[in-house]
């Protein structure tokens, strides 16, 4: 192979591992941004956040796209109630 396409290669996947890097590091400064990664009481208030805020922004996607989803569960979970329930009880 000529030198020229073995940089190519090499730089290629230099922009690869650096776009992962840049992806990896945007999510863990989203979750630490949004308190996911606090203590319980922190991470139960981003959680309820996010449940509130993802259903209309499907929506809205969803109307964009033209696609019907069917109706998403409700579900009563805290994990600050559930942490230690078991030595609590």
């Amino acid at each position: 192979m000529p030198l020229s396409v073995k940089l190519a290669v090499k730089i290629k996947q230099h922009i690869l591992f650096a776009t992962k890097l840049t992806l990896a590091g945007g999510a863990l400064y989203v979750a630490y941004d949004s308190g996911l990664l606090g203590n319980g009481k922190e991470g139960s208030v981003a959680l309820g956040r996010a449940k509130d805020a993802f259903p209309p922004a499907v929506e809205e996607w969803m109307k964009y796209f033209g696609f019907q989803l069917p109706a998403t569960p409700k579900i009563e979970f805290s994990p600050l109630d559930a942490w230690n329930s078991a030595l609590v009880n």
